[in-house]
């Protein structure tokens, strides 16, 4: 036998795996839209348990003010709350023969690692779409220059149409207004479904659209993933896979999120990354498999810490 094999992981088949672990990982970040604005803790390493706890800081209990030249400052406090993001185990695998490997007239290996790549999106992105849908701020779109906003999470309206300029502006206002944090310290994001988009470009009265082709060459350096334009302050990215479509009046109409800094955090122990089966019947039985160790966690509860950093635009 051989000393050194690759059907066997602690003789040489581990060699490979860096190599189509990193490939994986850079291919797949640029096709995340919402998991792109995760506020990632990847220091929390090994054998630290499967409980990621983080907290919170509120505002001062009570706001400063003028003084008289012999008056004492007065002093106050501040309340810090602590969130908790559940680390879980993910994955999905696909396995084939040596025989397919060997007389097959595409690269077997290559193709399923596609396919893996693929399903690792979707799942993650799902799981990350979650958290922002889980915010206590709703707003439907009533109608095209009205928004119905609840603050327990829960849509007490039908939404009547896709986002309009109005809309916008009127979800941007409430968030300024609840003091929730710019995400670049100038714009909040609003990741959108393609039918919620449509109703922007299709709304004449959006005149402040600015069209991602008319950024200046700087902006664009700086452009995210899916992003498509910008309006009243926010910037929008089409998302193609999470936000439904079909919400609504006729099932005709779609969700949006919009958000801040700080608003879903992602706990990762082990990051996404591609594995060989081990080697079954003198490695005959071969395989591929995408596996992370990670959880994901909205960072604010309305409820407990009065304060929320997404607006999740849904329907009844």
């Amino acid at each position: 036998m051989p000393g050194q094999v690759y059907s066997t992981n602690s003789l040489g088949g581990n060699w490979s795996t860096p190599y189509l672990t990193d490939r994986f990982r850079h291919r797949a970040q640029p096709l995340f839209k919402l998991r792109q604005f995760i506020d990632t803790k990847e220091a929390i390493g090994k054998r630290k348990g499967d409980t990621f706890l983080f907290d919170k800081a509120g505002d001062v209990a009570t706001q400063g003010g003028t003084l008289l030249e012999t008056q004492t400052i007065p002093e106050t406090n501040y309340i810090t709350n602590q969130g908790t993001a559940t680390i879980v185990e993910w994955g999905n695998s696909i396995p084939f023969t040596e025989k397919l490997e060997e007389l097959a007239q595409f690269d077997t290996p290559s193709v399923t690692e596609m396919k893996l790549h693929n399903d690792a999106i979707r799942a993650l992105e799902s799981a990350a779409g979650d958290q922002y849908a889980a915010s206590d701020f709703i707003a439907v779109c009533s109608s095209g220059s009205s928004v119905a906003i609840t603050t327990n999470g829960t849509a007490t309206a039908t939404a009547t149409g896709d986002l309009t300029a109005a809309n916008v502006r009127t979800i941007a206002d409430f968030m300024k207004k609840n003091f929730v944090p710019k995400y670049d310290n100038e714009n909040y994001i609003c990741v959108a479904s393609v039918a919620a988009l449509s109703g922007m470009h299709a709304d004449t009265g959006s005149g402040g659209w600015i069209d991602i082709s008319k950024f200046t060459d700087k902006q664009v350096m700086n452009i995210f993933n899916g992003e498509v334009g910008q309006f009243y302050k926010v910037r929008f990215v089409e998302e193609t896979g999470y936000l439904s479509n079909a919400i609504g009046n006729a099932s005709g109409h779609g969700e949006a999120v919009f958000f801040g800094e700080d608003a879903v955090y992602e706990a990762v122990t082990t990051p996404e990354m591609i594995r060989e089966k081990n080697s079954v019947d003198y490695d005959r039985d071969r395989g591929l498999a995408w596996y992370a160790l990670l959880g994901f966690q909205i960072v604010w509860d309305y409820s407990t810490d009065t304060e929320q950093h997404i607006v999740f635009v849904t329907s009844a």
